[in-house]
């Protein structure tokens, strides 16, 4: 097939798209890791992480999160730091000789408290203050366990502990600061003490993700400290791991699906599934042209010259990220078939459907030709 039917045939598939309204985890691949991902640092960011959501908790039955930023260099709030000593007491992160009393009352003193918050955090600005009777009694009273107030102590009040893991995929260092993207998940039945390598996939629950910075410091106890750190809204299905695996057998290709996605047309060159709300539609195309990996390439420079492609000619694909919109082309001379996948979702959740796009890919298999 010449460059310019194949050019007419993906302008066709991508005019056709935009019209219409158990793998194995962890499922991103790794982007880029700059410095070692070792116990040191992935306890950091499970701190941070646990730290940030903590502010939030208990929420109420069907509340939207949003979780509090900690923007660069910025002075920890009074409840950040509290939420960061007491989880990370709690769960064993930081050494605590002392113990709760039979209230679940920790009352830490204030040189130790201090010197922990320095571990922790890259920001030399916050110091421990004495908080009124007034204040004290309002914040133990709203935010129960999550208490902050100072007199000769610091006094940190225990709840049962929510563990929230986390999977770097990301940790790109500048020489001094380090960029990490990580999932964010919890495990059923039981607390998070693996990698989610080690966690069977039906026991993870992928809840959200985050963005850490973190400064080195190999004189702290974890090697950094966090510059800041912002969490996106929780997913919208909640539990990951529900999930469709699909097998179009006609047009002989695979895939799993998440399960918030239903099928809204169910023809076999042309599937489409949306969600309930109908903000997010996943187009699967298939043509039975003769098309080469490179030829597919150039077709799509030409219709979206803009587009940074990410090219897998091991694989015979290629695949667009862009700001609401996953594209995925596999395609391949041999198998005399070209699949086009077009995933587009509301801008503002890209991290979240970022995570299921690489699902997704991850998991397209074309009979004869193994993409996952």
């Amino acid at each position: 097939m010449n460059a310019k039917k194949c050019f007419a045939l993906l302008l066709a598939l991508c005019l056709a798209l935009a019209a219409v309204p158990g793998l194995a985890a962890p499922t991103r691949d790794i982007k880029t890791l700059d410095v070692a991902v070792d116990e040191k640092l992935t306890a950091l960011a499970e701190l941070a992480v646990n730290a940030a959501i903590l502010q939030q908790t208990p929420a109420q039955p069907g509340a939207s999160w949003i979780i509090p930023a900690l923007e660069m260099n910025e002075t920890p709030s009074d409840l950040l730091v509290s939420c960061a000593l007491a989880w990370g007491i709690q769960a064993g992160v930081l050494p605590c000789e002392t113990e709760a009393d039979e209230q679940g009352i920790l009352a830490l003193d204030i040189a130790q408290a201090q010197e922990l918050y320095e571990g922790i955090f890259t920001s030399p600005a916050y110091a421990f203050r004495q908080w009124t009777d007034e204040e004290a009694e309002a914040l133990k009273n709203e935010n129960l366990y999550r208490t902050c107030y100072t007199g000769e102590e610091l006094n940190l009040a225990f709840a049962p502990l929510c563990h929230y893991g986390v999977y770097v995929y990301s940790a790109e260092s500048d020489g001094t600061d380090v960029d990490v993207l990580c999932d964010v998940f919890t495990a059923k039945e039981t607390e998070v003490q693996q990698s989610a390598e080690e966690i069977p996939e039906d026991a993870l629950v992928w809840q959200c993700s985050a963005r850490i910075s973190l400064r080195s410091a190999p004189e702290k106890p974890f090697g950094y400290t966090v510059n800041g750190i912002s969490i996106s809204p929780f997913y919208e299905a909640g539990d990951l791991s529900q999930w469709i695996a699909f097998e179009n057998e006609k047009m002989e290709y695979s895939v799993n699906l998440p399960g918030i996605l239903g099928v809204t047309d169910k023809t076999a060159a042309h599937r489409v599934w949306q969600t309930a709300d109908g903000k997010a539609t996943l187009t699967i195309v298939t043509s039975d042209e003769q098309t080469a990996f490179a030829e597919a390439v150039t077709s799509y420079q030409l219709v979206y010259p803009q587009a940074i492609i990410n090219q897998e000619p091991e694989f015979e694909r290629f695949s667009v990220m862009q700001e609401g919109s996953y594209t995925l082309v596999t395609t391949s001379e041999e198998m005399q078939r070209l699949v086009m996948v077009t995933f587009t979702f509301p801008a503002e959740r890209q991290a979240e459907y970022a995570f299921y796009a690489e699902i997704i890919r991850n998991s397209l298999s074309l009979w004869g030709i193994s993409n996952g």
